[in-house]
């Protein structure tokens, strides 16, 4: 019974782990994408970087 539980217990982290992994690289992925968005914005117009950020993540939010 021991060995089991251990097998299952090392299934579920490594499926925590494999989300958790997800999550990160959705969120570079976000932020990278930001990034650009405020290269392209900034040489246009003359925005805050930071008020690009702040509307990126209230969308995200709602």
């Amino acid at each position: 019974m021991g060995c089991r539980t251990n097998t299952i217990l090392r299934k579920n982290a490594t499926v925590i782990n494999f989300a958790r992994s997800r999550a990160q690289s959705r969120v570079s992925i976000s932020f990278s994408c930001t990034v650009l968005e405020i290269q392209n914005i900034g040489h246009s117009r003359r925005i805050s970087p930071w008020e690009v950020i702040r509307t990126r993540f209230h969308e995200k939010m709602q």
